[in-house]
């Protein structure tokens, strides 16, 4: 009886945990890595953060999207700007309640200035912002404001015909 409740127990553990939000930590050089990605995938990546209502407004749209897409050719990554200090009592529990299974990445270089020029050279730093590219098909595509979800859909669909 007491290995059949240490059985229920630890399957329990384990199921919490591997139904739960996984957030990768990503560096300014693993960003730069991400960003120079050779496959002929299109690759869309939104930057947010748990704290910015206009963001947190578009990611139900966006997980829409995610869910119908063909994802052997659209790749998805979602980078949080939420502090790194913060991310185990702010950004995990928010993706958490909110039942969100795309991918997130979290940036640790705070230092935004460092980086946001590799993303888009005329990007300001604002969120919410999508960056669409395919560097084979040097394709690259900024949007610097919230998407919904028709503007998002015909913007994939518009760079996969290109």
């Amino acid at each position: 009886m007491k290995n059949l409740l240490v059985f229920i127990t630890l399957s329990f553990m384990t199921f919490n945990l591997s139904s739960a939000q996984e957030v990768r930590k990503i560096s300014k050089s693993d960003l730069s890595e991400i960003l120079n990605n050779p496959t002929h995938k299109l690759h869309v990546i939104n930057f947010w953060a748990s704290w910015c209502g206009p963001c947190v407004s578009e990611l139900p749209e966006f997980q829409q999207v995610v869910n119908n897409s063909d994802s052997s050719k659209v790749d998805f990554l979602f980078i949080s700007l939420d502090f790194p200090s913060e991310a185990d009592k702010k950004l995990l529990p928010f993706l958490k309640k909110s039942g969100y299974n795309f991918n997130v990445a979290l940036i640790t270089d705070i230092d935004y200035n460092s980086w946001i020029e590799m993303v888009d050279p005329n990007w300001q730093g604002n969120i919410p912002s999508t960056l669409f590219y395919n560097n084979p098909e040097k394709l690259h595509y900024f949007i610097s404001e919230p998407i919904n979800k028709e503007r998002l859909t015909s913007t994939i669909d518009s760079l996969l015909t290109k």
